[in-house]
């Protein structure tokens, strides 16, 4: 099916008889991510296309999103997302899956309107531009400080010794957290990851409840521990404005209310560690592979934000996410059926040519308005301030250094069949530049 083929009058789109995207080679995870990208994107390339679990997949920028932004397109709930586990807790509590449901009903992505704004607004009160900019200068001192410790001249996992211990220090500063226990935290949103993937394996659903577990234990528990001792903004501003809404929970679409502080932030909190710590080493993956970029921002500082987003257009945390139409959605030539659920991939469309012309090539200077990084719409990504942050206060950290960054080998360390694009790790060498 082409683009040209759809330029009709509007019809019902047959979601069935399209072809799939294993079909165009696409398998999850980052692995075959560009070259999906290539073939969908070649002239004659499909305008839909669909999951081997019958998802509407779409990816082209345009209907990306408009249609991130369609009224009736929401956010799987918390009872659509974990079919079976969140009815009756009593009953669920030891059954495999159950853990990971329990903490992630507490996110704002798994509730719709009138709910989502309302939990969307008792976050970004603390995690919004305004207040997230006032985190800069502690965030570049946590990155200095990681930075020095890291060997020069030997490979060193980036990930592991950088990128999240900078993004749990980050949150655990908020949160009044130790620094071990902020780093485990981090570690622990890593290790939730395998559930991440398109198709999760039975076998690992024992690790993926043990590390939600302990995930949510260190998070809950400094939330409860702050909120106790009564000198923590942070928590008592969530505290306050999750205790002021009144909103029946509704675990079939509305979504639902956290019980307490420490419940919301260990639900949101998740994407905070785990996303913001992908943005962090991807950007650096990115730029380790340029030494002309990273020249041309020791050069131009003022461009390093511009180089963050842009790095992030070529390698974005997210690749796909679904949502469910709660009734026919009309747009453009086609009207998609209610009660679909559809694959937005927002990954893809920031390869999209009639978008972003060549699309793979890294441009210092490209515009960056209709990047679909985090995503859009009404379900947003509200951590996306705090992600851009820290890789940008990273970027700047390194710039400052003096060092130079580069790849330790060409082997591949993306995490595969996944909705991320992820590194299990990143080696890398650093060096001292060269005096001029």
């Amino acid at each position: 099916m082409t683009a040209d083929t759809l330029a009709a009058a509007p019809h019902m789109l047959d979601v069935g008889a399209l072809p799939t995207l294993g079909d165009y080679g696409y398998a999850g995870g980052r692995q075959s991510f560009h070259a999906f990208c290539r073939r969908v994107f070649a002239p004659g390339g499909p305008r839909f296309l669909r999951s081997a679990d019958g998802a509407l997949a779409v990816f082209r920028h345009a209907d990306v999103r408009a249609l991130a932004a369609a009224p009736d397109m929401s956010t799987l709930a918390p009872a659509v997302m974990f079919p079976g586990l969140l009815e009756d807790p009593a009953q669920s509590a030891g059954r495999p899956g159950f853990a990971v449901a329990d903490l992630i009903k507490n996110q704002l992505f798994t509730s719709n309107a009138p709910l989502n704004p309302a939990l969307r607004r008792v976050l970004l009160n603390q995690v919004g531009p305004r207040p997230v900019a006032t985190h800069a200068d502690r965030t570049r001192a946590i990155a200095a400080e990681l930075l020095a410790g890291l060997p020069i001249g030997e490979p060193v996992d980036f990930v592991g010794r950088f990128a999240e211990p900078l993004i749990g220090r980050y949150w655990g500063g908020l949160l009044d957290m130790p620094d071990d226990e902020a780093v485990a935290a981090a570690v622990e949103a890593r290790r939730m990851s395998p559930m991440l993937n398109l198709a999760p394996k039975p076998e690992a659903r024992a690790g993926i409840d043990a590390a939600a577990r302990a995930y949510r234990g260190l998070v809950e528990g400094a939330g409860d521990r702050a909120l106790a001792k009564g000198d923590c903004p942070f928590v008592a501003g969530i505290a306050r404005d999750l205790a002021a809404i009144d909103i029946a929970d509704d675990l079939g679409h509305g979504g639902f209310v956290p019980k307490s502080a420490g419940a919301f932030l260990a639900g949101n909190l998740f994407d905070g560690f785990h996303t913001a710590a992908l943005a962090v080493a991807n950007t650096l993956y990115v730029l380790a592979q340029r030494p002309h970029v990273l020249a041309a921002l020791r050069r131009s500082p003022e461009k390093i934000a511009a180089a963050v987003s842009e790095s992030l257009r070529l390698e974005p945390p997210v690749i796909q996410l679904n949502r469910l139409t709660t009734a026919e959605v009309a747009y453009d030539d086609v009207i998609i059926p209610q009660g679909v659920q559809v694959m937005v991939m927002w990954g893809v469309g920031n390869q999209d040519p009639a978008a972003f012309p060549d699309p793979e090539r890294f441009d210092l200077d490209r515009p960056q308005q209709g990047v679909t990084t985090f995503g859009g719409g009404a379900h947003i990504c509200p951590g996306r301030f705090v992600a851009s942050l820290a890789a940008r206060c990273m970027v700047e950290t390194v710039i400052a250094s003096g060092l130079q960054v580069s790849l330790a080998s060409d082997e591949d360390h993306w995490l595969p069949g996944s909705v991320m694009s992820q590194l299990a790790q990143l080696p890398v060498v650093l060096t001292k530049a060269a005096a001029t």
